[in-house]
């Protein structure tokens, strides 16, 4: 299977029209404001936070170059693993919420796989997931970050067919997903692919080359 929903004690393949298909994950959480604020709306400051110090300038140009902002050479792609973002960046389901706001924040990324004690993928969070909030910042970033995530992850494997895995992220409205190597035990993330991911595909490469 190409496709496999992860979450707590959870590890299901799926079929391409089963990963395609309305109602497959659940919405993400949501937590209930605990008292009403003006002006916050429960949006994170405009300005880095303090949990995280700002990443230096030549582990952000690797993650770059792996996950295509710079310029590569041109070369036929059609999996999964050859366009993903890589190493991922994850955070334990423990940590709070604000800490993973700040990974955010200084990575220039959207989205978070959670692991959990046991090493394997149980939930993910996206920025929206934090910004959509109706509570204040402030409160919101203590909490675990577990409390917002979502806990059907939908999943792909290395060699997932770019157009499958584009086709799923459109039909389940979704930021991107994890890629996850199953071959490991407990199974590994191995690289996050996104619609940005997919976007600098078709930039980088032809379009014959990228639907091979």
């Amino acid at each position: 299977m190409s496709f496999t929903v992860f979450g707590r004690g959870v590890s299901d393949p799926v079929t391409i029209d089963e990963a395609t298909s309305p109602g497959l994950l659940r919405p993400p959480m949501s937590v209930e404001p605990i008292r009403a604020a003006s002006d916050e709306r429960g949006r994170p400051p405009l300005r880095p936070g303090r949990g995280v110090a700002p990443a230096s300038e030549e582990p952000l140009r690797a993650y770059r170059e792996a996950s295509g902002a710079v310029q590569r050479e041109p070369a036929p792609v059609s999996l999964a693993e050859q366009i993903m973002s890589r190493p991922p960046i994850t955070v334990g389901i423990h940590e709070s919420i604000g800490r993973a706001r700040d990974l955010m924040w200084h990575r220039g990324i959207g989205l978070l796989p959670l692991i959990g004690d046991d090493g394997r993928i149980e939930a993910i969070i996206a920025r929206g997931d934090i910004t959509r909030q109706r509570i204040r910042y402030s409160d919101l970033a203590k909490m675990p970050v577990g409390a917002i995530a979502r806990f059907d992850v939908l999943t792909a494997g290395p060699k997932t067919n770019i157009r499958e895995l584009a086709r799923v992220l459109i039909e389940q409205d979704i930021r991107g997903m994890p890629v996850v190597d199953q071959g490991e035990d407990p199974p590994v993330v191995i690289g996050v692919v996104t619609r940005s991911d997919i976007l600098r595909a078709l930039i980088h490469y032809a379009p014959l080359e990228l639907w091979l």
